[in-house]
């Protein structure tokens, strides 16, 4: 079975100015951004400043503006998500990532527009929250790396002495699209299909043996997702 990349919360700025990686076969192209890490599908919440559609309406896009940077979403004879969005709404985006003649854009999977101004505040601490774990993770990485014989190792000596997170030193250890975030991913999910009344958060943290962090953001955007729901608070259950 092949699973789904983790839609990775970044800014604009991170995917248009990243590398784009060209693989081939089965395994998806995906984005190296400026900090190193790998990123094939995203989540954007960002602002429409344009809005396109072609005169057969086979083809229509909007540009989106987060204020790093502006990127379009295009889509392909199915316009109907965009019809009853306009210019000036806040949209939260889903999508994999896509390259056409040097541009890089979003192909969107899920579309939802955003009333709550307080979602934007929060989506851009997260980011920040991110982007110093991955920065200081890099940095440390550079440093320490020729003092071990192996990954394993380094990481070990990175968690314990500097008290990284597990998370942020896997994401740059590994090469795979699978980091360490699709593999909780999908042991939350098996968790879930294996237990059909639902699971408290604190029973998932415990099951799987991980920390809040780690495994909060994952579960939030499956609820983001419609992949799983909440009978009630506290609880989620697998749709």
């Amino acid at each position: 079975m092949i699973s789904r990349q983790t839609a990775k919360k970044v800014r604009i700025w991170d995917i248009v100015n990243g590398e784009w990686v060209k693989k081939g076969g089965t395994e998806p192209n995906y984005i190296k951004t400026r900090y190193g890490e790998i990123v094939a599908r995203v989540r954007i919440l960002a602002t429409i400043v344009g809005k396109f559609v072609s005169k057969d309406k086979k083809f229509g896009s909007l540009t989106l503006d987060d204020g790093t940077d502006t990127v379009r979403i295009k889509f392909f004879k199915e316009l109907e998500p965009m019809e009853n969005l306009k210019i000036g709404d806040l949209i939260d985006v889903i999508g994999k990532i896509r390259e056409y003649k040097g541009e890089i854009y979003i192909m969107p999977e899920i579309v939802r527009k955003v009333e709550d101004p307080n979602f934007e505040l929060l989506r851009k601490l997260e980011i920040i929250y991110k982007l110093k774990g991955l920065k200081k993770t890099k940095e440390l990485i550079e440093k320490h790396k020729s003092e071990f014989k192996d990954d394993e190792s380094l990481k070990k000596f990175l968690v314990e002495k500097h008290k990284l997170e597990p998370f942020w030193v896997d994401t740059f250890l590994s090469e795979k699209i699978e980091d360490k975030s699709e593999r909780i991913r999908l042991e939350i999910l098996k968790l879930l299909e294996n237990n059909k009344g639902g699971m408290t958060y604190s029973d998932i943290i415990a099951k799987l043996k991980l920390k809040e962090a780690e495994v909060e953001p994952i579960i939030n955007e499956l609820l983001n997702e419609g992949v799983c729901y909440e009978p009630t608070p506290g609880k989620i259950k697998k749709i």
